[in-house]
């Protein structure tokens, strides 16, 4: 945010808001937007696009047969910038079927690779941290 001070940013998956609220107050001169289809609150999404599309731990949520398609909705949101922060590790959480919350659980060279087959533009950093947690910048 400080390095690309985007007038307009959409939270991707942004849940019940916590992060949202954090950044509006934050940078009061961004106009903050969340989307998170599974909250009702946030489930509608306008046509606008957004200088800056921000996911945090939403990805390896997704089910693999929908990640291209996620990505690609987020790359159509996107004018200038994507910063996505994925966890690679397991989530301590099942879902009711048994299979773990996390549905992807892919090394940081396999979203590296999959993020530079959809999203048009440089990726500009990337690091895995201790806890697994990826984050990758992309400049478009």
């Amino acid at each position: 945010m400080k390095q690309w001070k985007p007038k307009t940013l959409l939270d991707y998956g942004c849940g019940k808001g916590h992060i949202l609220a954090n950044l509006k107050e934050t940078y009061p001169n961004t106009v903050c937007i969340g989307y998170d289809p599974a909250v009702p609150m946030f489930n509608t999404l306008t046509k606008r696009k957004f200088e800056c599309v921000f996911s945090n731990d939403v990805l390896e949520h997704i089910e693999p047969f929908f990640i291209k398609e996620v990505l690609t909705h987020i790359n159509n949101l996107s004018t200038n910038y994507i910063w996505l922060r994925i966890d690679t590790m397991p989530a301590r959480k099942k879902l009711p079927d048994g299979r773990n919350a996390h549905l992807i659980q892919e090394s940081e060279d396999w979203w590296i690779n999959i993020i530079k087959e959809i999203i048009d533009g440089e990726i500009v950093f990337f690091e895995t941290n201790k806890k697994g947690k990826f984050d990758v910048a992309i400049e478009k």
